[in-house]
């Protein structure tokens, strides 16, 4: 870790039933971690252990030089945002921004207040009160706040949760490149695959008060380390599968009754009483079943039925019988050319290099 990182180096406590088991992570300057795991994963109480709202059973946590780990929370000279917003309802935008630079010994030029909130597309809300703001317009305002003070550490908790998607998106790259410009670290909670991949340099997949898979966030997508992490990255086909043989430096998997060729390097390192196929939608090729047999891989084609089409963002999911379910996702262009519908037959193409399997 470089000397204004932020490291947990086995963090332990308990909370009544829960445990927080030893946690070790490092985020660097100008990175941003995200904690990814389901609802009682221990994400947001990691986020308040950083805060110094828990006491520790072991370990400690170090903020650049610094020791933190029994250091009060308003001594951190950390910066911490909750989807609550938290705004003075007595103050207005700019006030609230204000008040955060006072309180970090900061000028509370107009100058500067106006910047923070324009960064944010809340300049027009400078003089209004917070329960005359929507949801969204809260969020820009108390997103202009807690970066007013140039803390030494940014966390957030779920900050985007209550916004719509539009909102999320556009307030999310504007975060993203704030952070990057301020050059401190930063840890966000989100138990939603889609925004941690959009904001993490680091990935941490948590489960019951421990972390079960950590690395870059390319590394964690890539390869998740069991089928729970895979579920978690947001992965849409995870399914039984059994060893058959070598087939060349890789090998060959049953999926039901269809065999499959996977690349060598993505099996498993040790034996597993079960092993599981994690293949993502975007990895499965759709062609048409009266076409060229032939498609961008040498191997694994098989004979499927459309039995579903719905709607995810720009893509549409395309639920598949192969003799197994398997998903599908194409642009609405790919499945226009394919004239694809309920009943219509296809052929899927899977890169052997596309499948992982994780026990």
């Amino acid at each position: 870790m470089s000397t204004s990182g932020l490291a947990l180096e086995g963090v332990a406590l308990r909370l009544g039933a829960f445990r927080l088991a030893s946690i070790d992570l490092a985020v660097e300057p100008g990175e941003v971690l995200v904690l990814l795991g389901p609802n009682g994963a221990g994400k947001s109480v990691t986020l308040e252990a950083i805060a110094g709202f828990h006491g520790l059973d072991a370990g400690r946590i170090l903020l650049g030089a610094r020791d933190i780990t029994d250091i009060p929370p308003e001594r951190r000279r950390i910066s911490l945002l909750f989807q609550n917003f938290g705004l003075f309802p007595h103050l207005s935008a700019a006030g609230n921004v204000a008040l955060a630079l006072r309180a970090a010994g900061l000028a509370p030029a107009p100058t500067r207040i106006a910047e923070l909130l324009a960064r944010f597309g809340g300049a027009p809300l400078a003089d209004r009160l917070p329960e005359l703001l929507s949801p969204g317009e809260k969020q820009r305002v108390a997103l202009a706040r807690a970066l007013a003070g140039k803390p030494e550490l940014f966390l957030f908790d779920e900050p985007f949760s209550a916004l719509d998607a539009p909102t999320r998106a556009s307030l999310r790259d504007s975060l993203k490149e704030f952070l990057r410009q301020a050059g401190a670290p930063s840890v966000f909670v989100t138990h939603d695959p889609v925004e941690a991949l959009a904001l993490a340099d680091r990935l941490a997949l948590l489960r019951d008060g421990a972390v079960i898979q950590s690395g870059t966030a390319a590394d964690v997508y890539r390869a998740p380390a069991d089928r729970l992490a895979a579920r978690l990255l947001g992965v849409e086909n995870i399914l039984p599968v059994q060893l058959v043989d070598r087939a060349g430096p890789g090998w060959r998997i049953a999926v039901g009754e269809a065999v499959l060729e996977l690349a060598g390097g993505n099996a498993p390192h040790t034996p597993s009483p079960e092993l599981f196929l994690c293949l993502r939608a975007e990895d499965v090729v759709l062609a048409a079943a009266s076409g060229e047999r032939q498609s961008a891989f040498p191997s694994n084609h098989l004979a499927a039925r459309v039995t579903a089409i719905r709607h995810a963002g720009a893509l549409l999911k395309i639920s598949l019988d192969c003799g197994f379910p398997l998903i599908a996702a194409l642009t609405a262009r790919e499945a226009r050319a394919l004239d694809l519908a309920s009943g219509v037959r296809v052929i899927a193409g899977i890169d052997p290099m596309a499948i992982r399997l994780v026990g």
